[in-house]
C-alpha cells in the first residue's frame, strides 16, 4: 500500500500503480483484466477520473481490497483537492490585501473588525475603500505624495499604507462638524497662535476656535511604516488637521499644527489637495514654504537669533526668551534641538505630554 508524505495529497491513482508495479502489469494489463479502455485505466492513474462504484467492483476483484477501500481512497482525495484548492485561493487574496493594508494594525486600532474567514476580511476591505472589487489598482496609479521619499533613515517607508492611513482620516473626518470655513478668521487665529501655547488650556482652546474658524481637527494614530506626524486636506468645504501623536509632546504639537495650517493658507488650492507630513523630511519646494511659514507663526527664527549669541543655552535663558517672545518653553527647547544648538537630552522636562491636553472627542479611530 502507498504511503503518503506529509502535505501531500495522494490520490488513488498512486495506489493503482503500486498495484501494477507489485504484479509487474502494465496499464494495457490492466485495462484487458477491467474490460476498460486504455485512456479510462491512464486517467485513473493520473487522479482525472473519479471512480464509480462500478469501477470500485472491478478494482476490488482486480487487486482484492473492497469495493469501499477504493470509493474512500477517491473520496477523500476530491475532498482535500476542493479544500486545499480554497486555502491557495484564500491564502493568495490575504497576500494581496496584506501587501496593500497593514491588517493587523488596523484591527488593534479597531479600524477593522476581527475576522473568522477570509470572506470576512474581504467585505470589510470592500467596504474601508468603497469598492465592489478586490483591486488595488487605484492605490498605484496615485502617487501624490509630495513629501515622502524613501532616505535613509525612513527606508522602510510603506506608501501603500500611508494610503491606507489617508483613506482612514478621510473617512473620520466625515463625523466631525465644523463651522462654515474662514479664511479670513483662520489668518486672524494664526496671528495669535503663540499666545495659545502659553495658556494652560491653550490647546483645547486652540481647537476648539480652530472649529469655529471652519477648519476640522483630529487625532488619528499612525500606521506602522508611515512615519506620518500630521495631515491637511478638505473634506468637502472644510479644511482638516489631522494629528497623529506619533511624537506626544506638546512642542510637537505645536509644530505639526502650524505647519498643516501654512499648508492650508499656502497651497490647498482645490478640494482634491492634500499634504502627508513626516516632519523630519523636509525634501520638497513646497514643504519647505509650508515650514518657513510655521516657523514665523511660532517665532522660531526670533528664537534662533536670541540663542546665536550665547556659547551656552541655559533653562533661565529658555525661559526668559519663551516669556519676551509668548510663546511655550517646549517650543524653544525643541527648536533648539531641533537645530542641534542644545543636546536633545537637555530640558527636555519642558517637552510634556500633549495627549491629556486635546479633547477626548478628538480622537477618531
Amino acid at each position: 500500500m502507498a504511503k503518503a508524505m506529509p502535505y501531500m495529497n495522494i490520490g488513488p491513482g498512486e495506489f493503482i500503480k503500486e498495484e501494477l508495479e507489485a504484479r509487474n502489469w502494465i496499464q494495457e494489463d490492466l485495462a484487458e483484466i477491467l474490460g476498460m479502455s486504455k485512456k479510462s485505466v491512464n486517467q485513473l492513474i493520473k487522479n482525472k477520473q473519479s471512480i464509480t462504484i462500478e469501477t470500485a467492483n472491478l478494482l476490488s476483484k482486480a487487486f482484492g481490497q473492497s469495493p469501499q477501500y477504493w470509493i474512500n481512497l477517491d473520496a477523500n482525495y476530491r475532498l482535500r483537492k476542493i479544500t486545499e484548492s480554497q486555502k491557495v485561493k484564500d491564502t493568495e487574496i490575504k497576500a494581496l490585501i496584506f501587501k496593500y493594508m497593514p491588517i493587523k494594525d488596523m484591527v488593534s486600532k479597531g479600524w477593522l473588525c476581527r475576522y473568522d474567514s477570509t470572506a470576512e476580511l474581504v467585505s470589510q476591505v470592500l467596504c474601508f475603500w468603497n469598492k465592489t472589487e478586490l483591486d488595488f489598482s487605484f492605490i498605484d496609479k496615485d502617487s501624490r505624495l509630495p513629501n515622502f521619499r524613501k532616505s535613509e533613515a525612513y527606508s522602510q517607508f510603506n506608501e501603500y499604507y500611508a494610503h491606507t492611513w489617508f483613506n482612514q482620516a478621510h473617512l473620520c473626518a466625515k463625523a466631525y462638524e465644523a463651522q462654515k470655513y474662514s479664511k479670513r478668521n483662520l489668518l486672524k487665529l494664526i496671528s495669535q497662535l503663540h499666545e495659545y501655547t502659553t495658556e494652560d488650556n491653550g490647546v483645547k482652546e486652540f481647537i476648539d476656535d480652530l472649529n469655529g474658524a471652519g477648519v476640522k481637527f483630529l487625532v488619528l494614530p499612525h500606521l506602522q511604516k508611515t512615519y506620518i506626524d500630521g495631515a491637511s486636506f478638505y473634506d468637502k468645504s472644510n479644511p482638516v488637521i489631522v494629528y497623529t501623536l506619533r511624537y506626544d509632546r506638546i512642542d510637537n504639537f505645536w509644530f505639526t499644527v502650524a505647519h498643516e495650517l501654512a499648508h492650508i493658507i499656502l497651497h490647498l488650492k482645490k478640494k482634491s489637495d492634500y499634504f502627508i507630513d513626516n516632519l523630519s523630511e523636509i525634501n520638497t519646494e513646497i514643504e519647505r514654504q509650508a515650514d518657513k511659514l510655521a516657523m514665523s507663526i511660532l517665532h522660531i527664527d526670533e528664537v534662533l537669533n536670541q540663542f546665536e549669541q550665547y556659547s551656552r543655552v541655559s533653562e533661565q535663558r529658555v525661559l526668559s526668551c519663551a516669556s519676551s517672545l509668548s510663546i511655550n518653553p517646549a517650543i524653544v527647547v525643541g527648536a533648539l534641538h531641533k537645530y542641534s544648538m542644545l543636546h536633545w537630552r537637555n530640558l527636555t522636562k519642558y517637552k510634556t505630554k500633549v495627549s491629556n491636553l486635546i479633547p477626548q472627542e478628538c480622537s477618531a479611530k
